[in-house]
């Protein structure tokens, strides 16, 4: 039988942590391949959101081609024979049965939604306080009003989100102690499943 690398799944609304947290647990896992759901997922305008949201919200309804087709061959061994892991960065969890047929061990980052919706917020600020362009305040008041008029269709999604992914999850950790503290629980549970670096 030939082996496969195993995927750690790291799920939670935009601003839970996951990203925090497999940059803490890549540093475990140096030969670990990293894939964010983010940079491969079809974007969905607004009306898009509220006709998934009415129609149930069932994450298999989204076409996820290329985040399949990145962890294909993301888990096919390597050519020396090594069976790296691959932390997945994803919003579905399990949910999505194509994507979480992939995932050998699934995480959900639990973390309330003010305070996820305060750390995304705290994004944009940072990014605009590092950007060097002279226009970067101003910019930023026109994304932060769009972020917040679509909040309430935005919250509702994440609640969604929230209840399918937590149902498929292997662990379930609270988002709101410090990252490393969070990170450590999460070592000592792929221990326990005999998932090492």
């Amino acid at each position: 039988m030939v082996q496969r690398c195993r995927v750690i799944g790291l799920s939670g609304v935009p601003g839970s942590g996951k990203s925090t947290l497999v940059r803490l647990l890549a540093r475990d896992f140096p030969s670990a391949k990293v894939l964010s759901y983010d940079r491969l997922h079809p974007r969905m305008s607004n009306e898009q959101v509220d006709d998934w949201l009415k129609r149930g919200g069932d994450p298999n309804e989204l076409a996820l081609d290329n985040l399949v087709a990145a962890l294909r061959d993301l888990t096919q061994s390597a050519g020396d024979g090594t069976h790296p892991a691959v932390l997945f960065e994803t919003a579905f969890g399990r949910t999505h049965n194509a994507t979480g047929a992939f995932i050998d061990f699934s995480i959900w980052i639990d973390t309330p939604l003010d305070i996820a919706m305060s750390r995304v917020v705290r994004v944009f600020l940072r990014n605009a306080e590092l950007d060097p362009a002279p226009t970067a305040a101003g910019d930023l008041i026109p994304r932060l009003m769009r972020y917040m008029q679509d909040y309430p269709m935005l919250r509702r999604m994440y609640s969604r989100v929230t209840e399918i992914g937590k149902a498929s999850a292997d662990l379930i950790v609270d988002g709101t102690p410090a990252a490393e503290d969070i990170a450590d629980q999460i070592r000592t549970a792929l221990a326990g499943r005999d998932i090492s670096p």
